[in-house]
């Protein structure tokens, strides 16, 4: 009899503790859901990031592989020192800029001044960095096979201005701060494209 109240009193008490052991994993992960759904552009752009630094992973694995550039036409510009080390500094930034993600949003460390810093300035030496290697590649010869590279605009330097532009506090006695942010953004990335367009020939950038 003493043994069965035993079981009987460790039921009662598993059966109460549940609720709360549920509760509290429905609350965490409503927390989690919400602020990815807030959000969304940040996660998007994280992605966005992640597929380029694997891209950049594959082109740091054809300088080593010297069979996977045999009939490659871009290859002077691939083994350039120059595109070498601005690639090179393109794969640190974007795995700082990741790492910064992961601990804003997923750690929980929204709140932490040094990391939003280090987030932003990251996202701006990206952007920074993609149109330098647009300059940069026009700056030596390569052969006649620039202007087939399909250099289109930098996309995700435009995403990462953007970014910054949301992110930053700079309107804090103004009520309606979303349509300024979206006024600014659109403005800010129309100038990035007219820039785009005007440096399309001198740095020969357009496909022929």
């Amino acid at each position: 009899m003493l043994k069965l109240a035993r079981v009987t009193a460790a039921h009662k008490l598993a059966l109460a503790n549940r609720p709360v052991t549920v509760k509290y994993g429905i609350r965490m992960y409503s927390l989690i859901i919400m602020n990815f759904r807030v959000n969304i552009f940040e996660t998007v752009l994280a992605v966005i990031t992640l597929l380029s630094t694997i891209g950049l992973v594959f082109y740091f694995y054809s300088l080593v592989s010297p069979s996977l550039t045999e009939d490659n036409p871009f290859k002077e510009f691939d083994f350039n020192s120059g595109i070498i080390k601005i690639s090179i500094s393109a794969f640190v930034v974007r795995i700082v800029f990741l790492a910064c993600f992961v601990l804003l949003y997923i750690k929980g460390l929204e709140s932490s001044r040094k990391i939003l810093t280090v987030y932003l300035l990251s996202a701006l030496l990206i952007g920074f960095l993609q149109w330098f290697e647009l300059y940069y590649g026009s700056t030596f010869y390569y052969g006649e096979v620039r202007d087939k590279q399909g250099l289109m605009f930098p996309v995700l330097a435009s995403l990462m201005v953007t970014l910054i532009l949301w992110k930053i506090n700079y309107f804090r006695v103004v009520n309606d701060v979303t349509t300024i942010k979206v006024i600014l953004s659109l403005l800010v990335n129309a100038g990035l494209y007219f820039l785009w367009i005007q440096v399309s020939e001198p740095w020969d950038l357009l496909q022929s």
